[in-house]
């Protein structure tokens, strides 16, 4: 079975949010070790959490 699309599971909001003045990181669990990543102006997929978490930390810095 493929894995669901963001919009088919039941996540109401990221799990992991840095707030910035400029906009907002977000980091969604998409399911077998995949991560969303979001930004105001950019949305990227990557594997591992630590990937993730070290993604969102960078787009973080970028915005402030």
């Amino acid at each position: 079975m493929p894995d669901p699309e963001p919009w088919q599971t039941n996540a109401t909001a990221p799990f992991l949010t840095i707030e910035r003045p400029s906009g907002t990181v977000g980091v969604w669990a998409l399911g077998r070790e995949r991560f969303r990543v979001t930004t105001p102006d950019e949305d990227s997929e990557v594997v591992g959490f630590t990937e993730a978490r070290a993604t969102a930390r960078r787009l973080a810095a970028g915005l402030e």
